[in-house]
């Protein structure tokens, strides 16, 4: 019983006398230069997925019917007029999808 009523007068205390301490950026900081386990086990599961694509792709021969299906949409997207008709509307939507790619990319490793 005595050691409950001494903790209880310890927690008292300490919940008085808290004394905030500014942090200015410190443990972010110091969180960023730890190193990050998790990050580089999902870089190598990713490697190892990616290695893996590659090989069924090239097993099951899935690159002639990728290219046949790319060839596919590419011929429906310039039967459409208005991007035969302006191939500049084609280069800023490529330029988009390659920007915000870089964007999301840069922004996975903050």
């Amino acid at each position: 019983m005595d050691e409950k009523r001494d903790e209880l007068l310890v927690r008292k205390f300490f919940e008085e006398n808290k004394i905030e301490i500014p942090d200015a950026g410190f443990s972010r900081r110091v969180m960023r230069r730890l190193p990050d386990r998790t990050r580089r086990l999902n870089r190598i599961w990713t490697a190892i997925c990616v290695a893996v694509g590659v090989v069924m792709c090239v097993k099951f021969d899935w690159l002639s019917s990728l290219s046949a299906q790319v060839k596919s949409l590419a011929d429906t997207v310039m039967s459409n007029h208005i991007i035969s008709e302006n191939p500049i509307l084609l280069l800023f939507g490529l330029l988009f999808v390659i920007f915000l790619g870089g964007y999301n990319l840069i922004a996975a490793e903050r």
